[in-house]
């Protein structure tokens, strides 16, 4: 049986396409939602259960994001 890789190497351009890409399909699913007028529909509802797992998605990326700030000699991040 096959494993799945655990860690993937992508670069900074990469990743925010990904961002982006995720964002156009919210934008499209929420679109399609307000289009049909109908929110209650059985479609509206597998939309809003896409765009649910798609901010998950986009939350998982932000929060696997390393990020750097000035840290002085304390240590501490410095403003």
């Amino acid at each position: 049986m096959s494993k799945h890789q655990k860690s993937f190497q992508l670069t900074i351009q990469q990743i925010d396409l990904i961002e982006e890409a995720v964002r156009e399909r919210i934008g499209i699913l929420a679109h399609v939602v307000l289009a049909s007028g109908d929110a209650n529909s059985e479609e509206s509802r597998a939309n809003d259960g896409q765009i649910r797992d798609l901010n998950e998605l986009l939350g998982s990326l932000h929060n696997q994001k390393i990020f750097y700030s000035q840290v002085n000699r304390t240590g501490v991040p410095g403003g």
